[in-house]
This record gives structure tokens, sequence and C-alpha cells, in this order.
């Protein structure tokens, strides 16, 4: 290569072309991180979006024939902040180990150390980068998850429960929906076009009836909407009369129809709520002691140390995988893998291990969060300050 990742290193700083921490080892990196990256947060995001799917069609009886590929697309978006703090550290690990790994093939690392050059300087780009893709991923997890998370809530717990509901009622027979009822006379399947319809909604003032020449289910932010079609509506009067309005269009709200019992809430909170719902379910537990207070505590402490802990993973994989690759004396993508899945093995296994199972403090909660990355940095350290030893 022209110009070589020892060069760049070994040159003054005066022209060095990013700096004394050499921008080539953090691009190649980044470079490394970005395909797996993609690949992670579209696998892992199509695993966790069909793993909601599967428990809405077993508890609420949601039938997956009548959801489209849009609608896996927008869920599997919304998961993705979700899932950040998982993919982020491990892809940036796995880019540490490939990027080495290059480096070593085309033994950059050995003429390094035959120039003299620290590797403490080769890998302080890579721990540096660890440190601020932590802060990203507490921001993901701060600000962009509860957006996130409320969005695909209402994708899964509102929108696609209304919808379904109409495109899969049977024709030709009067049903129930929430307070209306509804008959259709026919379906057009490919235009998702509902024919011959009358709909019979309770008012104050008495029953309206609505007929349309057809109809056709809308997406709402506020949820889903029914859109009639050349149609009229009776409308009831107080001296026993009706009156008859025509209409060309006519929007209306689809009522409830399935229970809409919304699990993961804590998802949707702020930090700041999250403590403000602790110390108020706190108070609760204490007032009034019951099995489901004390598992809601238990749950909202953990999402309060997820919060607070899982972002220090970025910053803790580069510590360790870091210095162990660029003193590694082997290449290879394979080997690269393997100490990989052994870090990460590491750390799940620690905080798998130190999940709490039962009601703990809230410092208890954060301490056995913060445990697994402790870990890592401390080993990390040691093989920091013994990188340069022969």
């Amino acid at each position: 290569m022209n110009w070589s990742f020892t060069e760049h290193l070994a040159a003054p700083v005066k022209h060095r072309r990013h700096g004394p921490y050499g921008g080539l080892l953090t691009r190649y990196t980044l470079r490394e991180i970005a395909v797996p990256a993609l690949l992670a947060i579209v696998v892992i995001g199509f695993v966790g979006v069909a793993q909601e799917l599967s428990e809405c069609h077993r508890e609420k009886n949601l039938p997956l024939e009548f959801i489209s590929a849009w609608d896996v697309a927008r869920l599997v978006f919304y998961f993705s902040p979700m899932l950040a703090a998982y993919i982020i550290p491990i892809t940036y690990m796995m880019g540490i180990l490939l990027a080495f790994g290059g480096l070593a093939q085309n033994n950059e690392i050995t003429a390094m150390k035959a120039a003299g050059i620290p590797l403490k300087r080769a890998i302080a780009p890579v721990i540096v980068t660890g440190l601020l893709l932590s802060g990203l991923s507490f921001v993901l997890m701060e600000r962009v998850q509860p957006w996130a998370a409320a969005k695909a809530n209402h994708i899964l717990f509102i929108e696609l429960p209304q919808r379904i509901t109409l495109e899969v009622l049977p024709t030709g027979s009067v049903q129930k929906i929430g307070d209306w009822r509804v008959y259709f006379a026919g379906r057009d399947a490919a235009n998702k076009t509902l024919t011959g319809i009358v709909i019979r909604v309770p008012k104050q003032n008495g029953e309206w009836v609505f007929y349309a020449k057809e109809a056709r289910f809308v997406d709402d932010p506020k949820g889903a909407v029914l859109v009639l079609k050349d149609g009229y509506i009776i409308v009831p009067q107080q001296d026993d009369t009706v009156t008859r309005a025509v209409f060309s269009d006519w929007s209306m709200p689809v009522p409830a129809t399935m229970e809409r019992t919304i699990p993961g809430l804590r998802r949707t909170m702020s930090l700041n709520e999250l403590l403000a719902k602790e110390q108020q379910v706190a108070k609760l537990q204490t007032a009034r002691p019951s099995r489901e207070n004390t598992e809601d505590l238990r749950k909202i402490r953990t999402e309060i140390a997820d919060r607070l802990t899982l972002p220090l993973a970025c910053l803790a994989v580069s510590f360790i995988a870091a210095p162990l690759a660029v003193r590694s004396p082997r290449s290879g993508r394979s080997y690269s893998f393997a100490l990989g899945f052994a870090i990460i093995f590491v750390f799940y296994m620690l905080r798998m291990l130190l999940d709490p199972s039962n009601l703990v403090t809230l410092n208890d909660a954060v301490l056995r969060g913060l445990v697994p990355s402790l870990v890592l940095c401390a080993a990390g350290a040691v093989a920091v300050w013994r990188v340069d030893r022969v």
C-alpha cells in the first residue's frame, strides 16, 4: 500500500493526516463494522418482530396472514433502537478483531513492533471510539427507544388488531365490533375494499345507521379508521322522525375490538419517568404488599439498571478486545470470531447470573448490571498495561 498503517503511526505528528492516534485504524475498524452491523440489525430486528408477532398470535388470536410486508418493515425499523444496546457492542467488538486480524495478515503489526512503535498507540483510538459509542448507546436508549417502543406498541396492540378484525369479518351476516353492528355484502381482497356496507352505531340521541357502496381501512396515528364511499346516514330526531344525509366520503374511527393490554410500557419511558415510577410503585408496595406490585417494582428497577449499565458494554468490549487482538500471534477470521464469541459469552453469562430474579434495591440492581462491564474493563486494563511487553 502507498501509505501503510505502520508509516502512518511512525510519521511525525505534523505529517499525520488524522492526528496522533492514527485515524487510519479507526476508519478501517468502522469499515469492518458497517456490514455486520447492518446485517445484525436486520436479522435481530426480524427475530424480535417475529417473536412479538408470535406472542400476539398466541395470546391475542392475531391472524398473521393478514400482516403485510410493510407492517413488518415498520416494526423492524422501530425495534432497531431497542436492540441497539445489544447490537452495537457485538458488532463493534467484531470490527476490532477483524480489523486487527487484517493488519496482522498484512504484517503491519509485526512491522510496527519492529519499528519500536508502541501498540498502545494503535489501540488508543479504538478505546476512545468505544467510549463514544457507549455515549451514543445511552442516548439511543434514553431518547430514541421510548419513541420507537411507543410506535411499535401502537402498531402491535392498536392498529393491527383493529384493522385485521375488519378484514377477517365474515361477509353476508351481521357482526359486532365494539358497540357497532356491521354488515358487509362482499369483500375485494386484492384492493382490501369492503362492499355493500351497513353500520349501526349507538349515539346519545339514538342509533345512527350508515349505508355505503364501499369502504376501505386507512392508517391513522390515532388508530384504525374506516372510510366509507358513496353512501348516506340515517339520523334519528327527537320528534321520532329521521334525517337522511348523503355523503361521498365519511371517515369513522374503528372501535376497540380486542383487549388493549400493552406489555413492556417501561420501554416507552425516559429514565426520569422510570425513576419517578419506581418511587411510586415502591411506596405502593410498602403500603400494600402484593406479588403483582413486587414483580412490577422488580421489572422497573431492572429496566433502570439496564438503561444505566448496558451502554457501557461498548467501552468494556473495546477495552478487552483491542489489546488481545493486537497481541494475538494468530490471524484469520475464524480465530477472530472464536475470540469474540468467548468475550460475549463471558459478558452475557455474567449478566444472566447476576440478573436479579427476586426484588432487590435499586442500588443493588445497578451494581449487578455494572459487574460484567467492570470485569471486562479490569481485564482489559491489565491487557493494555501489558500490551507492549515482550
